[in-house]
Protein backbone atom coordinates (compact mmCIF):
# COMPACT_ATOMS: atom_id res chain seq x y z
CA UNK A 1 0.00 0.00 0.00
CA UNK A 2 1.07 3.71 -1.13
CA UNK A 3 -0.28 6.88 -0.18
CA UNK A 4 -0.95 8.86 -3.48
CA UNK A 5 -2.96 12.00 -3.24
CA UNK A 6 -4.71 11.65 -0.29
CA UNK A 7 -5.82 8.14 -1.56
CA UNK A 8 -4.61 4.48 -0.40
CA UNK A 9 -3.38 2.86 -2.76
CA UNK A 10 -2.83 -1.36 -3.41
CA UNK A 11 -0.44 -1.33 -6.10
CA UNK A 12 -0.25 -5.20 -5.71
CA UNK A 13 3.50 -5.25 -5.67
CA UNK A 14 5.46 -6.00 -2.91
CA UNK A 15 8.80 -4.91 -4.09
CA UNK A 16 10.57 -2.09 -2.22
CA UNK A 17 11.84 -0.41 -5.42
CA UNK A 18 8.78 -0.48 -7.52
CA UNK A 19 7.25 1.05 -3.92
CA UNK A 20 9.53 3.76 -4.11
CA UNK A 21 9.21 4.46 -7.48
CA UNK A 22 5.14 4.41 -8.09
CA UNK A 23 5.53 6.95 -4.93
CA UNK A 24 7.96 9.03 -6.69
CA UNK A 25 6.24 9.47 -9.86
CA UNK A 26 2.59 9.37 -8.67
CA UNK A 27 1.51 6.14 -11.18
CA UNK A 28 -1.82 5.11 -10.55
CA UNK A 29 -2.48 2.77 -14.15
CA UNK A 30 -2.31 -0.76 -12.33
CA UNK A 31 -0.91 -1.63 -15.85
CA UNK A 32 1.88 0.12 -15.83
CA UNK A 33 2.50 -0.89 -12.31
CA UNK A 34 2.38 -4.45 -13.27
CA UNK A 35 4.79 -4.08 -16.81
CA UNK A 36 6.97 -2.18 -13.98
CA UNK A 37 6.60 -4.62 -10.75
CA UNK A 38 7.95 -7.59 -13.56
CA UNK A 39 10.67 -5.67 -15.23
CA UNK A 40 11.82 -5.35 -11.52
CA UNK A 41 11.73 -8.49 -10.33
CA UNK A 42 12.79 -9.86 -13.27
CA UNK A 43 15.79 -7.96 -13.56
CA UNK A 44 16.55 -8.84 -9.88
CA UNK A 45 16.13 -12.96 -10.31
CA UNK A 46 18.43 -12.39 -12.89
CA UNK A 47 21.09 -10.55 -11.82
CA UNK A 48 20.59 -8.17 -13.78
CA UNK A 49 19.35 -5.11 -11.77
CA UNK A 50 23.08 -5.00 -10.12
CA UNK A 51 24.75 -4.23 -13.34
CA UNK A 52 22.57 -1.10 -14.14
CA UNK A 53 23.67 2.09 -12.38
CA UNK A 54 20.14 3.51 -14.04
CA UNK A 55 17.11 2.36 -15.51
CA UNK A 56 14.58 4.87 -17.71
CA UNK A 57 11.32 2.51 -18.08
CA UNK A 58 9.89 5.83 -19.53
CA UNK A 59 6.06 4.87 -17.92
CA UNK A 60 3.37 7.64 -17.16
CA UNK A 61 3.25 9.49 -20.52
CA UNK A 62 4.82 12.92 -18.90
CA UNK A 63 8.03 14.62 -18.66
CA UNK A 64 8.27 14.25 -14.58
CA UNK A 65 7.72 10.46 -14.94
CA UNK A 66 9.85 9.79 -17.51
CA UNK A 67 13.00 11.82 -16.05
CA UNK A 68 13.52 9.64 -13.16
CA UNK A 69 15.72 6.65 -12.29
CA UNK A 70 13.81 3.31 -11.20
CA UNK A 71 17.09 2.64 -9.46
CA UNK A 72 17.05 5.77 -7.37
CA UNK A 73 13.80 7.90 -8.23
CA UNK A 74 15.36 10.80 -6.36
CA UNK A 75 14.66 14.01 -8.29
CA UNK A 76 18.59 15.17 -8.55
CA UNK A 77 21.97 15.16 -10.40
CA UNK A 78 23.39 12.48 -7.98
CA UNK A 79 20.42 9.81 -8.96
CA UNK A 80 20.87 10.34 -12.31
CA UNK A 81 17.76 11.56 -12.75
CA UNK A 82 16.77 13.13 -16.34
CA UNK A 83 16.96 16.88 -17.76
CA UNK A 84 15.09 16.80 -20.55
CA UNK A 85 15.72 20.49 -22.89
CA UNK A 86 14.69 21.06 -26.59
CA UNK A 87 11.52 19.78 -28.24
CA UNK A 88 10.48 16.38 -26.88
CA UNK A 89 6.89 15.22 -26.94
CA UNK A 90 6.12 12.68 -24.13
CA UNK A 91 3.50 10.33 -24.18
CA UNK A 92 2.78 6.58 -23.55
CA UNK A 93 4.86 5.38 -25.52
CA UNK A 94 7.60 7.11 -24.04
CA UNK A 95 9.88 10.57 -25.02
CA UNK A 96 10.27 11.38 -28.89
CA UNK A 97 13.35 13.46 -29.57
CA UNK A 98 12.72 16.45 -32.49
CA UNK A 99 15.90 15.55 -34.57
CA UNK A 100 17.05 19.14 -33.84
CA UNK A 101 17.67 20.29 -30.61
CA UNK A 102 16.16 17.60 -28.05
CA UNK A 103 18.79 16.32 -25.01
CA UNK A 104 18.15 14.56 -22.52
CA UNK A 105 21.04 15.16 -19.75
CA UNK A 106 21.09 11.74 -17.54
CA UNK A 107 23.76 13.58 -15.27
CA UNK A 108 25.79 10.09 -15.36
CA UNK A 109 29.64 10.87 -15.72
CA UNK A 110 31.88 7.42 -16.30
CA UNK A 111 34.58 9.32 -14.75
CA UNK A 112 32.84 8.91 -11.03
CA UNK A 113 30.69 6.10 -11.82
CA UNK A 114 31.62 3.79 -14.67
CA UNK A 115 34.59 1.20 -15.15
CA UNK A 116 36.91 1.56 -18.18
CA UNK A 117 36.86 -2.37 -19.45
CA UNK A 118 33.12 -2.75 -18.18
CA UNK A 119 30.49 -0.60 -19.40
CA UNK A 120 26.88 -0.86 -21.09
CA UNK A 121 24.66 1.76 -22.60
CA UNK A 122 21.08 0.79 -23.85
CA UNK A 123 18.10 2.21 -25.76
CA UNK A 124 14.47 0.83 -27.21
CA UNK A 125 13.56 2.89 -30.15
CA UNK A 126 10.52 2.58 -31.55
CA UNK A 127 11.02 4.96 -34.80
CA UNK A 128 12.37 3.99 -38.29
CA UNK A 129 14.91 6.98 -39.19
CA UNK A 130 18.31 6.33 -40.81
CA UNK A 131 19.69 9.91 -40.67
CA UNK A 132 23.04 10.29 -38.93
CA UNK A 133 21.81 10.66 -35.49
CA UNK A 134 23.10 9.22 -31.73
CA UNK A 135 20.50 7.71 -29.36
CA UNK A 136 22.93 8.31 -26.82
CA UNK A 137 26.13 8.63 -25.42
CA UNK A 138 29.43 10.86 -24.35
CA UNK A 139 33.00 11.36 -26.25
CA UNK A 140 35.59 13.81 -27.05
CA UNK A 141 36.19 14.07 -30.76
CA UNK A 142 39.34 12.02 -30.83
CA UNK A 143 40.42 10.14 -28.29
CA UNK A 144 37.84 8.31 -26.04
CA UNK A 145 33.77 8.17 -25.38
CA UNK A 146 30.81 6.07 -25.42
CA UNK A 147 28.37 6.16 -28.76
CA UNK A 148 25.40 4.26 -29.05
CA UNK A 149 24.12 3.70 -32.39
CA UNK A 150 25.22 6.49 -34.53
CA UNK A 151 23.16 5.54 -37.61
CA UNK A 152 23.93 6.16 -41.13
CA UNK A 153 23.24 4.76 -44.80
CA UNK A 154 22.24 1.91 -43.05
CA UNK A 155 24.87 1.11 -41.10
CA UNK A 156 24.87 0.63 -36.66
CA UNK A 157 27.75 2.57 -35.09
CA UNK A 158 28.86 1.66 -31.81
CA UNK A 159 31.83 2.78 -29.40
CA UNK A 160 32.38 1.99 -25.80
CA UNK A 161 35.22 3.70 -24.12
CA UNK A 162 37.35 3.56 -27.38
CA UNK A 163 38.74 6.48 -29.69
CA UNK A 164 37.35 7.97 -33.29
CA UNK A 165 38.32 5.69 -35.98
CA UNK A 166 39.25 2.38 -35.30
CA UNK A 167 37.77 2.82 -31.98
CA UNK A 168 33.74 1.69 -33.75
CA UNK A 169 32.93 -1.14 -34.39
CA UNK A 170 29.49 -1.51 -36.99
CA UNK A 171 26.53 -3.56 -38.88
CA UNK A 172 24.51 -3.43 -41.73
CA UNK A 173 21.16 -2.20 -39.78
CA UNK A 174 18.07 -1.10 -42.39
CA UNK A 175 15.16 -0.68 -39.69
CA UNK A 176 16.24 1.01 -36.40
CA UNK A 177 12.98 -0.29 -34.64
CA UNK A 178 15.22 -2.07 -31.83
CA UNK A 179 16.56 -2.36 -28.59
CA UNK A 180 20.18 -1.06 -29.15
CA UNK A 181 23.04 -2.32 -26.58
CA UNK A 182 26.94 -1.09 -26.55
CA UNK A 183 28.82 -3.37 -24.41
CA UNK A 184 32.18 -3.72 -23.33
CA UNK A 185 33.65 -6.70 -20.97
CA UNK A 186 37.37 -6.27 -20.96
CA UNK A 187 39.82 -3.97 -22.25
CA UNK A 188 40.00 -5.61 -25.62
CA UNK A 189 36.52 -6.64 -26.09
CA UNK A 190 33.15 -4.95 -27.08
CA UNK A 191 30.15 -5.73 -29.26
CA UNK A 192 27.08 -4.28 -30.27
CA UNK A 193 23.61 -5.54 -30.10
CA UNK A 194 19.78 -5.72 -31.78
CA UNK A 195 17.33 -7.11 -29.95
CA UNK A 196 18.49 -10.30 -28.85
CA UNK A 197 21.69 -10.79 -31.29
CA UNK A 198 24.98 -9.56 -31.55
CA UNK A 199 24.96 -8.12 -34.87
CA UNK A 200 28.95 -6.21 -34.14
CA UNK A 201 31.60 -7.99 -32.66
CA UNK A 202 35.51 -6.26 -31.72
CA UNK A 203 38.53 -6.34 -29.97
CA UNK A 204 39.31 -2.92 -30.19
CA UNK A 205 41.46 -1.80 -26.95
CA UNK A 206 39.56 0.27 -24.36
CA UNK A 207 40.87 3.85 -23.39
CA UNK A 208 40.70 6.35 -20.69
CA UNK A 209 36.91 7.04 -19.66
CA UNK A 210 35.46 10.27 -20.83
CA UNK A 211 34.63 13.46 -18.17
CA UNK A 212 31.36 14.23 -19.48
CA UNK A 213 27.64 13.47 -18.71
CA UNK A 214 26.14 11.13 -20.94
CA UNK A 215 23.15 12.23 -23.17
CA UNK A 216 20.40 10.67 -24.90
CA UNK A 217 18.64 11.89 -27.75
CA UNK A 218 21.92 13.61 -29.12
CA UNK A 219 25.70 12.95 -28.25
CA UNK A 220 27.37 14.88 -25.82
CA UNK A 221 30.97 15.79 -27.74
CA UNK A 222 32.89 17.57 -25.33
CA UNK A 223 29.99 19.48 -23.83
CA UNK A 224 28.33 20.31 -26.66
CA UNK A 225 25.08 18.57 -28.29
CA UNK A 226 25.71 16.87 -31.87
CA UNK A 227 24.33 14.13 -33.97
CA UNK A 228 20.40 14.67 -32.57
CA UNK A 229 18.25 11.71 -32.77
CA UNK A 230 14.37 11.72 -34.01
CA UNK A 231 13.94 7.92 -32.39
CA UNK A 232 11.47 7.86 -29.53
CA UNK A 233 12.92 6.08 -26.69
CA UNK A 234 10.48 3.71 -24.51
CA UNK A 235 13.46 2.27 -22.00
CA UNK A 236 17.39 3.11 -21.45
CA UNK A 237 19.52 1.95 -18.93
CA UNK A 238 23.48 2.35 -18.45
CA UNK A 239 25.21 0.34 -15.91
CA UNK A 240 28.60 -2.61 -16.02
CA UNK A 241 29.35 -5.17 -19.45
CA UNK A 242 26.79 -7.96 -19.45
CA UNK A 243 27.92 -11.73 -21.04
CA UNK A 244 26.68 -12.65 -23.95
CA UNK A 245 23.73 -14.25 -21.99
CA UNK A 246 22.80 -11.65 -20.33
CA UNK A 247 22.66 -8.97 -23.03
CA UNK A 248 20.36 -11.91 -25.01
CA UNK A 249 18.37 -12.00 -21.72
CA UNK A 250 18.34 -8.32 -21.02
CA UNK A 251 16.14 -7.77 -24.09
CA UNK A 252 14.25 -10.61 -23.62
CA UNK A 253 12.89 -9.09 -20.38
CA UNK A 254 12.82 -5.63 -21.60
CA UNK A 255 11.01 -6.68 -24.92
CA UNK A 256 8.46 -7.93 -22.48
CA UNK A 257 8.21 -5.39 -20.59
CA UNK A 258 7.24 -3.32 -24.08
CA UNK A 259 4.50 -6.46 -24.78
CA UNK A 260 2.73 -5.33 -21.22
CA UNK A 261 2.72 -1.85 -22.39
CA UNK A 262 1.70 -2.32 -25.65
CA UNK A 263 4.28 -0.57 -27.21
CA UNK A 264 6.92 -2.98 -28.50
CA UNK A 265 8.23 -3.05 -31.90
Amino acid sequence: MIFLNSNWFDIGCSDPDVINFIDVTGITDSNIISAVCTLTTSLKNNGLWTKCNAIYPMVGGSPFSHKFNLKNPADTNAAFRILFSGGWVHSSDGALPNGTNSVANTYYNAITNGLQNSSHISYYSRTNSNLTEVEGGAANNSTNGVVLELRTANITYYRVNSGIGAGYISASDTDSRAFYLGNRTASNVINGWRNSVKIANGTVISTALFNGNYYFGALNQSGASIFYSRKQCAFASIGTGLTDSEAALFYNIVQAFQTTLGRNV
